[in-house]
């Protein structure tokens, strides 16, 4: 007899499909962990280059990584939450290309994996910043720094790593989401990202000239450091905050108003205010500005008129046309609302720096909405009216095509009666070639007027009348220049994406 069978409980397995989300989130979380290895090593550097003791590495590395996350700070208990933008931009754009690179990784990512992706950066950076607090509290008196407030440490750190995950999953799902948006929030959302781009390249314009004019203080400033490591630091804190600079800049080339302390700029008047000892600041200018300088506003109007000019192809109707107008001045206004928010703060005892932000989110509102609509509406018009004319144009060479191709069958028919007639077989001979030739013709002139279709907007119709052969355009009939406008127009926010 056979002793009898112990059966034991199966061993619990994750399921293939938890094993693969928890790869997801820790691959998308990778950059999180490279970035304080990375300060660390940075930091390392910095200590044994200065000949400073490495007691202090751990909570200076900590600080760093709130720096990174836009965690307002106190040093000596005085408020400092003007940060430098540029690390957490850096931070934000390896962010968003690792969670896109992890997506593409993966065979048909859905939603789930892209919430583990978010949900990876998110976490572990919420871990690194619990750690990173409780490093700079355990270094006591011997550290003035540290965090204002752990639930704004945390804060701040769930929003930069939502806003990086966040923008590589879009990067990687644009293409779907391009699909079901219809074509006027598409268009909309590219030129509102084009208004915010020229206006910040009108904001760094601005800044350099304004650096160029003033390089005789803004070089007395760096001589404050006096040695090589001082005059490095200077400037590397002055590139750091070049983001903050030009952001605030570009309030002022919408009509709005910048502040720091009680300092205030703005293209028609100039408040003067102690300053601190950064190149940047020597650059600020200190009486009232030119009416040149007041010329910026034209400036902003010109551009917001070539772009919208520039995108009016991508609509088929003005009601389109004129929404994604307003749509995109509404992301330039929402983003001059945030501007201060981001790129502004407590600057200790000079007060805080930032933006008159209502000012200026209605100003970029009106200006981008009444001259982008306009402009488009217009451009749109002149669009509307030479795709008419391409039409009339395709139909009367469908018309002289169609005539052309009777005369063409009854030649063939005449040409087939005398060949029948075995008396005259030279004369038949010389009908077939003349119907040959004809038929060539004709052939030559179908394919002249294939290459005058219009694929799309015809930008001059008339041009393409007088280049067309004589013979008709048959082959152009299977296509209407609806349906080739139509196309055009679904691929203008397309070839944006």
């Amino acid at each position: 007899m056979s002793p009898p069978r112990v059966i034991r409980p199966a061993a619990r397995r994750t399921p293939a499909g938890a094993r693969s989300l928890l790869w997801t989130a820790a691959a998308a979380a990778l950059p999180v962990i490279v970035s304080v290895l990375v300060l660390t090593a940075l930091t390392l550097a910095v200590l044994v280059f200065s000949a400073r003791g490495f007691d202090s590495l751990f909570a200076v590395v900590a600080v760093e990584w709130l720096v990174v996350n836009r965690v307002p700070l106190t040093v000596d208990e005085v408020s400092l939450g003007f940060l430098p933008l540029l690390p957490p931009l850096i931070y934000v754009a390896v962010l968003a290309r690792q969670t896109r690179a992890v997506l593409g990784d993966i065979e048909e990512p859905g939603a789930r994996e892209a919430g583990a992706a978010v949900a990876g950066v998110t976490l572990a950076g919420l871990l690194m910043t619990g750690l990173a607090t409780l490093l700079v509290g355990s270094a006591g008196s011997d550290f003035a720094v540290r965090e204002s407030s752990l639930t704004a440490a945390l804060l701040w750190t769930v929003t930069v790593a939502l806003f990086g995950s966040g923008l590589g999953v879009w990067l990687y799902f644009r293409r779907d989401l391009r699909e079901v948006l219809p074509v006027w929030v598409r268009g909309g959302i590219h030129l509102g990202a084009a208004f915010v781009a020229a206006v910040w390249a009108i904001a760094a314009l601005l800044l350099l000239i304004g650096l160029v004019a003033a390089w005789g203080p803004v070089g007395s400033v760096l001589e404050i450091g006096k040695d090589f490591t001082g005059t490095a630091a200077l400037a590397a804190i002055s590139i750091s905050y070049l983001p903050n600079v030009v952001m605030a800049a570009a309030t002022l080339a919408v009509g709005g108003e910048a502040h720091l302390g009680e300092a205030s700029y703005s293209l028609f008047a100039v408040s003067r205010g102690p300053m601190p000892e950064v190149p940047l600041a020597a650059a600020l200018p200190t009486t009232d500005p030119h009416w040149v300088v007041q010329g910026l506003l034209l400036v902003t109007v010109l551009v917001a008129a070539g772009l919208a000019r520039a995108v009016a192809h991508w609509f088929r109707t003005t009601a389109d046309a004129v929404k994604a107008a307003w749509l995109a001045a509404a992301i330039v206004a929402l983003v001059m609302v945030l501007s201060p928010v981001v790129a502004g703060g407590e600057l200790g005892v000079l007060g805080t720096v930032g933006t008159g932000s209502l000012i200026a989110a209605g100003t970029a509102l009106a200006l981008f909405g009444v001259i982008g609509s306009a402009t488009i509406a217009l451009s749109l018009a002149g669009l509307t009216r030479r795709r008419e004319r391409a039409e009339s144009e395709l139909e009367r060479r469908r018309r002289r095509a169609g005539v052309e191709d009777a005369a063409v069958a009854v030649a063939v028919a005449e040409a087939d009666g005398v060949a029948e007639d075995p008396a005259e077989p030279d004369d038949a001979a010389g009908a077939d070639d003349d119907v040959a030739a004809q038929g060539d013709e004709v052939s030559a002139g179908e394919d002249d007027g294939a290459d005058l279709a219009p694929a799309g907007p015809v930008e001059e119709p008339a041009d393409a009348a007088e280049g067309g052969a004589d013979a008709g355009d048959s082959g152009t009939a299977e296509e209407s220049p609806e349906e080739s406008a139509e196309e055009s127009a679904e691929e203008g926010p397309r070839a944006a994406d």
